[in-house]
């Protein structure tokens, strides 16, 4: 068996997988990243979801950031990739991925192994030294001095014996009030995506249905095939079909399948996590759900005009590589996340301030359940609180117990709850990122993860543009970004119901009392002069300069 010798190794080149991997080579170390799939971006890109959910404006720093302009610019525009009303940012999956392959390219440090299957871990002594892995009929031993968790299943834990969560946990074991009484394995369902093209000439359906093609199964999907308009019932909004097929549009008429409602979305169970060579079995079965969703469009609504895209994956059944997989293992960490992080604390109109912030998000508590349109009484029911912009604790990517190992991707420490708002391929590929910062900084200092000086880590992030805290009006590139964020994890923030910093506005001298009486109460000698200023970005970059001489 040949051995390879890295600093770094990412397993899984999806969403979180590719950030990490790019940025650990950004900083001069040696990165190898190893992917299942044909190609490189994960959710983004082999899954299909080209939508992007959540992040939006300021709050998309970072590699992903530099992804979004990309897709802007090529398309004209933002305003160009808002043809969706689910995204401000919707593209074709194809052009996502030479995107990102733009970025591999640049970095000298960095190899990515495409087709490449995971076989083991190599643990001892709680501790992760790297993979075994099978490419092209080889078997290879993979070293690392740091390996990154960033597949979908959270299989690195899985085959590492590493301490993980799966499911719902308990009222009792997270100390959530949204969670169950009992904990179970129920998880988010996946989803076998398409992308369909319009094609007025087409006027028969182009998808054969499988055996098991049963109509009912998607009566109420949308308003055209309904026997209820009862939503109380139905236990969603019943949309018709033209906001159906304007949900998730994107650019050169095509459309992303992946409709939450009675359509695609495929139950999963806990064997597609344990069995892994059986796998395929039910993707070939989502495929089929997908395919059979897609015929009934062709035929019972009408439809025969969208058909699947043959200029997108190259695959024989024009597929997507892989699932959209929105739930994994989740490791064990230093820091468990649950709701109350991302629910704004009492008199205030955000979450509790993370000083160990390493990524930030905005989307909301969403979870899919194919169980929660069952009939009334057997139905899944799941009531969360409303949430808001949020901070990830350094910690979440840290195991509690294994060293030499980084959690990325959907495989953070968090609850099932959590995992609805961390899950967004915005937020996962700026935890890889700080994944990959984290992993190249601990492979330079030559310590262990935890060791790594937090305040370093924050510093790659911010030159990097990432953002630390969630202001969505606070790009990465005024001129006040990273003293306004440094600021802000320091403890002196805005604190609106907009989330917004509000740069040029200007002082408020309320504000300014309450900032200076802070600074007092912190044993800072100021006077209230010193904080003239015209603006707000004038303001705390002049408190900024006080508090970091």
């Amino acid at each position: 068996m040949n051995k390879v010798l890295t600093d770094v190794l990412v397993v899984g080149c999806g969403a979180s997988g590719v950030a990490a991997a790019i940025q650990s080579a950004r900083l001069g170390v040696k990165t190898i990243a190893i992917e299942s799939t044909p190609w490189h971006g994960g959710m983004i890109t082999s899954a299909g979801v080209s939508a992007f959910d959540g992040n939006k404006y300021a709050l998309g720093g970072g590699i992903f950031g530099e992804l979004r302009k990309k897709i802007e610019d090529y398309y004209g525009g933002a305003d160009k990739t808002f043809t969706g009303w689910i995204s401000l940012t919707c593209f074709e999956p194809h052009k996502g991925k030479e995107f990102l392959e733009d970025l591999i390219k640049a970095e000298e440090n960095l190899e990515v192994w495409y087709n490449t299957k995971l076989i083991s871990v190599l643990s001892s002594f709680q501790r992760i030294s790297g993979v075994i892995c099978e490419r092209e009929g080889e078997k290879i031993r993979i070293e690392a001095k740091i390996t990154i968790e960033a597949t979908e299943f959270g299989d690195v834990l899985y085959l590492g014996a590493v301490p993980h969560l799966f499911g719902r946990e308990s009222k009792r074991e997270s100390g959530e009030n949204s969670a169950p009484g009992e904990a179970d394995f129920l998880i988010q369902d996946m989803t076998f995506c398409a992308i369909l093209k319009k094609n007025l000439d087409v006027k028969m359906p182009t998808v054969t249905p499988s055996e098991n093609f049963d109509p009912s199964k998607f009566i109420n999907s949308v308003a055209e095939d309904s026997d209820t308009t009862d939503e109380e019932f139905l236990n969603h909004k019943l949309h018709n079909f033209e906001s159906f097929i304007t949900y998730s549009m994107l650019p050169n008429d095509k459309y992303l399948l992946n409709w939450p409602f009675r359509a695609n979305d495929y139950p999963t169970t806990i064997d597609i996590y344990t069995e892994i060579d059986e796998r395929e079995k039910h993707f070939r079965k989502a495929k089929e759900l997908t395919l059979d969703y897609i015929y009934y469009m062709q035929t019972i609504l009408g439809h025969p005009e969208w058909v699947l895209a043959d200029d997108e994956f190259g695959t024989e059944d024009e597929l997507p590589f892989m699932p959209y997989v929105r739930e994994s293992r989740r490791g064990v960490g230093l820091y468990y996340m649950v709701e109350d992080d991302v629910i704004p604390v009492l008199n205030s109109n955000r979450p509790k301030l993370r000083f160990d912030s390493i990524a930030v998000g905005d989307y909301f508590l969403d979870h899919h359940h194919s169980h929660a349109f069952l009939p009334p009484g057997e139905r899944l029911v799941e009531k969360y609180p409303d949430n808001a912009p949020f901070q990830i604790s350094k910690d979440c990517l840290i195991p509690f117990k294994h060293k030499g190992l980084i959690f990325a991707e959907k495989s953070i420490s968090v609850t099932h709850i959590v995992n609805g708002c961390t899950r967004l391929q915005p937020v996962v590929m700026l935890l890889g990122q700080a994944a990959g910062a984290l992993a190249a900084l601990a492979v330079i200092n030559e310590t262990e993860p935890a060791e790594v000086d937090l305040f370093e880590l924050q510093e790659v992030l911010l030159v990097e543009g990432c953002q630390l805290f969630p202001y969505k009006d606070l790009y990465n590139t005024d001129p006040g970004f990273y003293k306004i964020q440094k600021l802000a994890i320091a403890g002196f923030y805005r604190d609106n119901a907009e989330f917004l910093f509000e740069p040029d506005a200007p002082v408020n001298s309320e504000e300014v009392n309450s900032l200076f009486n802070k600074l007092i109460e912190a044993g800072h000698s100021v006077s209230i002069d010193s904080l003239t200023a015209v603006n707000n970005r004038e303001l705390y970059t002049k408190i900024y300069d006080l508090l970091f001489k």
